[in-house]
């Protein structure tokens, strides 16, 4: 699962002094606020629009020397946007505490996207920036979502000894209006996970089992995953418990659920239903050491109605 987004892929590079730079500059104007029309999926997007989800961001420094991490800051799980310019064919994370930064065409990496996800990056002195888009559509072969997608957002700063990196994942999509959430039954999500983990052994991508749950008709929810981290230098593998949380549907489309306390690992988790009747959800969530260790991991969990 390293090869799905490229924050990973280039994080690894940092650290092992392997790979040059890439990109060219980006595209510095600011996309217009979006205009009466409205896209009805992510697939072949035909307008400029703001789509609402959510955020989760980490921050830490890594040390070439060890490959261990130090976070830097308290984690968040909190709301973001992305705002898709059609003039332009940019994309922009907006609405969080993480700095804004804009990806377009002059920074797309042919070599890393391919079916999975589409790949850019900006590289200005010892500064990269990585983003990373899972690709809607029929096409994607590791999950066919058409309302629902999600990326990673990658900021790294080369400082020899240390390499300072802030990460945010994140889920989007086009919502699924109050008035068409379904009020009964019970229905089964296909789920996938992806995000990262930090701590003093070093930097994990995540991946693993999922299942996800909606109880419509009581307006609760049930999230189950099972993450395992594999370190992005040495491919070792850290398991990182297993998490089951119950939750609620509120507000018409949202969702949120935590077992924060929970030991050896704390999650929590919170996002939107996106599409007709609730077809496809995305969520962002946390992790934290509960053992006393200052490990923190961030992630996304986007699915489909099985």
């Amino acid at each position: 699962m390293r090869n799905q987004y490229l924050a990973v892929v280039s994080l690894s590079c940092a650290l092992l002094s392997a790979c040059g730079g890439g990109g060219g500059g980006g595209v510095n104007s600011t996309p217009p606020p979006p205009g009466a029309n409205a896209n009805s999926s992510l697939v072949n997007l035909q307008y400029s629009e703001d789509f609402i989800g959510r955020a989760s961001v980490i921050r830490y420094d890594v040390s070439r020397a060890t490959g261990g991490a130090t976070v830097r800051s308290p984690s968040e799980n909190t709301g973001g946007r992305i705002r898709y310019d059609a003039a332009t064919r940019t994309y922009t994370l907006t609405g969080t505490t993480y700095p804004q930064s804009t990806f377009g065409p002059s920074n797309r990496i042919d070599a890393s996207s391919g079916p999975v996800i589409t790949a850019y990056q900006k590289v200005n002195g010892n500064q990269q920036e990585n983003l990373a888009l899972f690709n809607p559509g029929a096409g994607n072969t590791e999950l066919a979502l058409t309302y629902t997608s999600y990326g990673a957002l990658q900021k790294i700063t080369d400082n020899g000894a240390t390499v300072d990196v802030n990460t945010a994942f994140f889920t989007y999509g086009v919502q699924t209006a109050a008035s068409d959430m379904p009020r009964t039954g019970s229905v089964n999500y296909r789920t996938k996970i992806d995000g990262q983990f930090a701590d003093a052994t070093g930097v994990y991508a995540i991946s693993g089992p999922s299942s996800f749950s909606a109880n419509f008709g009581a307006g609760t929810i049930a999230f189950r995953m099972d993450p395992v981290g594999e370190n992005v230098v040495t491919g070792g593998r850290k398991s990182l418990g297993s998490h089951t949380m119950t939750g609620s549907i509120a507000i018409g489309n949202q969702f949120n659920a935590s077992n924060e306390f929970s030991a050896p690992y704390g999650s929590n988790l919170a996002g939107y239903f996106y599409g007709p009747g609730a077809a496809e959800l995305g969520g962002t969530f946390l992790i934290r050491d509960n053992t006393g260790g200052s490990g923190v991991g961030a992630g996304i969990v986007v699915g489909k109605k099985d």
